[in-house]
Parts: structure tokens; C-alpha cells; sequence
């Protein structure tokens, strides 16, 4: 999956000066987002979402990038050091 973030505003067409579309245009300016969380956050749908990008990619106005793998909460806990020096202590203490 793909996240995106504009490179400069746009000029709008007659056919995205709607309010939900001006919203994913806000976000896009502000930090790389995906097109699922454009459309969760703005209210807009995925396809027009997807029309828009199209179109900003075409005029040179976009970023993207791939998504960063998210690390498990677990995962994340277990590898964190104190966690660790504890859990290693436990188990010499058996």
C-alpha cells in the first residue's frame, strides 16, 4: 500500500471543489497519508480519492512511498530492553 503527500497545491477542477475533497487535499499538504485513511478521515470515497491522486500524479504535485511495516505491540514490548533484562533475570532466578 501506498501513502502520498502533495509536493505543491493544486488548482483545483469544477469537479473536485467539494468539501470532503478539499478536506483529502488539506491532508495530503500536511503529512503521507494512505488512501483508506483519506477516505476514514474526510468523508470522500476511495474511488474518487484514487481520481484525485491520478490526476496530481499526472500534474507532478505528488509524493509517494511505500507504507511502513507497523511492528506488532507485542513484539515491540518483548524487544524493549528493560522488558528483556528482566525477563532474563526471572529466568536465572528459577
Amino acid at each position: 500500500m501506498k501513502q502520498y503527500k502533495l509536493t505543491a497545491w493544486p488548482d483545483l477542477t469544477p469537479r473536485f471543489h467539494t468539501t470532503a475533497m478539499r478536506r483529502v487535499v488539506s491532508e495530503l499538504s500536511q503529512r503521507f497519508v494512505s488512501v483508506r485513511d483519506l477516505s476514514r478521515s474526510c468523508g470522500a470515497s476511495a474511488r474518487d480519492i484514487e481520481e484525485l491522486i491520478t490526476k496530481l500524479e499526472k500534474d507532478g504535485m505528488l509524493m509517494a512511498r511505500a507504507m511502513p511495516q507497523a511492528v506488532s505491540q507485542a513484539g515491540a514490548w518483548r524487544q524493549w530492553w528493560p522488558v528483556a533484562a528482566v525477563r532474563g533475570m526471572v529466568r536465572e532466578w528459577r
